[in-house]
């Protein structure tokens, strides 16, 4: 007895006490599912079937035209029912050939015994079939799981269940792991000849952090979903070791990232230290994770770390081939990413790596709709090479973070400008200066370059500042200036003058006029930190 294939209205009728019986209609349906068998005898007992019975029948319930009419066959395969067995020996059964045609087209076998036939007996052995089939596959479904999960305690745990899965069902199987890489046995390519994909989710505390899915030419058997189902409990304990493995490696990152940098001291990783004695550069990031769940319930602490785990693994994946290592650690309430260039002869440079490789993670972030909403935004430091520059360049990359979803931030013109949710230092120009000094230095700085022109617009509505600013961003273009601000000339010649009685005669001298750049520069940078 194969315990994997069904039983079938054909394996049914070469059962002795079907030697006798004769198939009247629908003989192209012949591969249909058999779980049970009823005996029925009323004509609206649509009702009383769930699906996959084959039906026997006397026709006692037909009535006085002892006709079976087409719509209760309709009835029955519209119910899900396998088969109908009627014995005409006791009682005369007319077939109609409206019905024997619908069975013929919808492959609905109907079954005649033209010799008595014990419906008791017919009950008893294909129960007892469907029984014994049932215990058979218990104990081989018992068996499995036990070797699924001897296999998730050994190395390359999660390939071995997949083979083993695959021996047992026939089926192409893959692993979608939305925490790593996805494994595939024996190939799982889009084929036609395999139209039948079957997927079952993996679990993991209460977080769904991968599924298991089986591609055949057929659609698979309960069998085949029940060890589907087995194998998918060990991969999830598996998953499990590994986010456990993953969580204590970076438990071991965290201590020597927090002495790099806070002291600039540290026993760094083989790889890192290689890096930087080949000239490579460095850069850390400060990133902060933006969660969009619920927090009154415990499983959200769960996916949120499932979540970050994914964002680290996949900032990795997409950073290592640009020749860029990638070391993370939690730090109070952000996560530092420590960036190494082990490629330091590379065409392309390090900060624009850095960019191409954040931008491909923003774009991968928002399809982790299994992970929950999961948003991040980060904030870059300048490079650096000696370690003793670290605790400076993590005060950078928080800085930079902070200036985030900001509009006035400087962007870089570039090619490689980032669309990521990303700050990198090297953009700010004259901000890296500001973010360094104390915020009431650079208030008394403005004041004395600007504060007569801030004093006149806040008591008199007036746009002098604004005037200014974009007066010397355009290189003291007249035509420009108007343009941009969309007033008159001579509304710009009168602001000017304007602008000339408040700053005095030498306001557009070179040296003056570099000390308000910097004043209207840091003057919006402070009105960025105040919001």
């Amino acid at each position: 007895m194969d315990i994997q294939s069904p039983l079938t209205v054909s394996d049914i009728l070469k059962r002795p006490l079907f030697r006798h019986a004769k198939v009247a209609a629908g003989s192209r349906g012949l591969h249909r599912e058999v779980k049970w068998v009823h005996i029925l005898e009323i004509m609206d007992g649509s009702s009383y079937v769930r699906g996959n019975e084959l039906i026997l029948m006397t026709g006692v319930g037909l009535g006085e035209e002892k006709e079976l009419k087409v719509q209760f066959v309709r009835e029955l395969w519209e119910s899900g029912v396998s088969a109908l067995a009627i014995e005409l020996v006791h009682q005369f059964v007319h077939l109609s050939e409206e019905a024997k045609a619908f069975a013929d087209q919808h492959a609905f076998p109907i079954i005649v015994f033209e010799e008595p036939v014990s419906f008791i007996e017919i009950t008893q052995d294909i129960h007892g079939d469907l029984i014994h089939r049932h215990h058979r596959q218990l104990l081989a479904l018992e068996r499995l799981s036990h070797q699924f999960h001897q296999l998730a305690l050994k190395p390359q745990g999660a390939t071995n269940i997949l083979r083993l899965l695959h021996q047992e069902t026939g089926y192409a199987v893959r692993l979608v792991d939305y925490l790593g890489e996805d494994l595939v046995y024996p190939d799982f390519r889009e084929n036609p000849e395999h139209p039948h994909v079957l997927s079952h989710p993996i679990v993991v505390l209460d977080v769904q952090v991968g599924e298991l899915q089986m591609s055949g030419s057929t659609a698979p058997t309960d069998f085949a979903r029940l060890v589907m189902e087995r194998a998918a409990t060990a991969l999830a304990q598996e998953l499990l070791r590994s986010i456990s493995l993953e969580e204590r490696r970076l438990r071991v990152t965290q201590q020597w990232i927090d002495h790099l940098i806070e002291s600039g001291s540290t026993r760094p990783p083989k790889e890192l230290s290689e890096a930087v004695d080949q000239g490579g550069q460095l850069a850390i990031c400060a990133v902060e994770p933006c969660h969009g769940y619920n927090s009154e319930y415990n499983r959200v602490e769960t996916m949120q770390n499932i979540a970050l785990l994914k964002w680290t693994h996949t900032i990795r994946n997409e950073l290592t081939p640009l020749g860029v290592g990638v070391w993370t650690a939690p730090h109070e309430g952000l996560w530092v990413l420590i960036l190494a260039d082990r490629t330091p002869t590379a065409n392309l440079p390090f900060q624009d790596r850095l960019r191409r490789g954040f931008n491909r993670v923003s774009i991968q972030s928002p399809n982790w709709s299994h992970l929950g909403p999961f948003d991040w935004k980060a904030g870059v430091s300048l490079a650096f090479t000696r370690w003793e520059q670290a605790p400076q360049a993590w005060r950078q990359a928080v800085a930079a973070l902070s200036l985030i979803n900001v509009a006035d931030v400087p962007a870089n013109d570039g090619e490689t400008t980032s669309s990521a949710p990303v700050v990198y230092c090297e953009d700010l120009h004259a901000w890296q200066l500001f973010l360094q000094v104390s915020p009431s230095v650079l208030a008394q700085y403005v004041e004395a370059q600007i504060g007569p022109l801030l004093t006149y617009d806040r008591e008199h509505g007036t746009q002098l500042t604004k005037t200014l600013e974009v007066y010397l961003a355009e290189n003291q273009s007249k035509q420009h200036t108007s343009n941009v601000l969309y007033i008159h000339r001579q509304t710009l010649y009168y602001r000017l003058e304007q602008i000339e009685q408040l700053l005095g005669k030498d306001w557009d001298s070179p040296v003056r006029r570099l000390a308000l750049e910097t004043a209207l520069s840091a003057h919006r940078f402070l009105q960025v930190q105040r919001r």
